[in-house]
């Protein structure tokens, strides 16, 4: 724990996200330190565009549930 330094490796984990903005611009701020985001793990994927996201982004990304799994439509 700590401060990020230049060449952290970072793991990013959020509890809900549907679009993902909140979620890369904490990539935003992880690169800015000169650190390097190499997993993304969310407990619940609501809207289903981050995985694509995260691989243009070239950035592992497991979602735990997403919300087909949980019978509903993404972006519901």
């Amino acid at each position: 724990a700590g401060a990020l330094q230049p060449g952290d490796r970072v793991a990013i984990v959020e509890d809900t996200v549907t679009r993902g903005t909140s979620l890369f611009e904490a990539i935003e701020v992880v690169r800015a330190f000169g650190a390097t985001p190499v997993f993304i793990t969310v407990i619940v994927d609501r809207g289903g565009t981050c995985a694509a996201m995260a691989n243009e982004a070239n950035i592992a990304y497991e979602p735990m549930l997403s919300a087909p799994d949980l019978g509903y439509a993404f972006g519901s």
